[in-house]
């Protein structure tokens, strides 16, 4: 079995290894001249960033994990958004599969190294994507009169 200090070193290059992959994501886009779609997928990264670090500002200021005795895990709330970020963008089920089983396997190395509680993920994991969904929701209601005016 591996030790404390080589899991701690797996569970630290989760977040960095899927920023990357987000970051090369955003910029093949731009790579291949396809600016619009290097458009929306900055944006998208962005509303990821601005809800995950959004609630941890949130939390600090009013407690809000706190005050129901839980803690709030950013290394949550940006990984299962950057995970749900390339989802998004890919139309391949296998990587949204693989990246979800991903996530699930940070989720359980978080908890074996009792970086946080079940409820912390969670809580923390539900309110992201619900975050997320709704930003989905309210993008496409924005670009709904763009895409009838071309008709």
């Amino acid at each position: 079995m591996l030790d404390y200090a080589t899991l701690d070193a797996i569970a630290d290059s989760y977040n960095p290894l899927l920023l990357l992959l987000s970051l090369l994501y955003i910029g093949a886009a731009y790579f291949k001249g396809h600016w619009k779609m290097g458009g929306r997928r900055a944006v998208g990264f962005a509303v990821v960033v601005l809800v995950a670090y959004g609630l941890m500002f949130a939390d600090k200021r009013y407690g809000l994990w706190e005050g129901l005795g839980l803690d709030y895990s950013t290394h949550t709330a940006t990984s299962i958004g950057m995970v749900l970020f390339l989802s998004y963008f890919t139309s391949k089920l296998s990587v949204s599969v693989g990246l979800g089983a991903s996530f699930i396997l940070y989720a359980g190395l978080m908890l074996y190294q009792r970086y946080h509680s079940f409820l912390d993920i969670l809580t923390t994991g539900v309110i992201v994507v619900l975050l997320l969904c709704g930003a989905v929701m309210v993008w496409r209601g924005l670009q709904m009169p763009a895409r009838n005016q071309i008709r």
